[in-house]
C-alpha cells in the first residue's frame, strides 16, 4: 500500500486505480464467445463448429488452455466473408418442334 505524503501532486494519487473503478471496468473477455454459445446463435450443433474447424471453414477461434473462445467481431466478419450473391439460374427453353 502506498503512503500518502502532503507533498505529493494529486495528478499521481489519481493514476492508483480504485476499487470502485475496476468493479466497474470491461471484463476481459466480453465480446467473446464459448463453443456452445456460438453454436446456439448460429443455430447449429456444437459438433458442427467443430468439423467446420476441422475442415477450415469455420470462423477464427483463440485458445485458452482447453478453452476455446470465438471473439463475436471476427465471427461477424467470417459471416460477411461467407455472404454470397445469388446468382441467376439459367432456365432451359422448352422448344417445341
Amino acid at each position: 500500500m502506498l503512503a500518502t505524503s502532503s507533498n505529493q501532486p494529486q495528478e499521481f494519487l489519481a493514476l492508483i486505480p480504485d476499487k470502485q473503478d475496476s468493479a466497474s471496468s470491461t471484463p476481459v473477455l466480453e465480446g467473446y464467445l464459448r463453443r456452445e454459445e456460438l453454436a446456439k446463435e448460429l443455430r447449429v450443433s456444437p459438433r458442427t463448429i467443430d468439423r467446420w474447424q476441422t475442415m477450415r471453414m469455420g470462423p477464427p477461434r483463440v485458445h485458452i488452455g482447453r478453452t476455446i473462445l470465438y471473439s463475436a467481431d471476427s465471427v461477424r466478419e467470417w459471416l460477411r466473408s461467407r455472404e454470397q450473391v445469388p446468382s441467376r439460374v439459367m432456365r432451359r427453353r422448352n422448344h417445341r418442334r
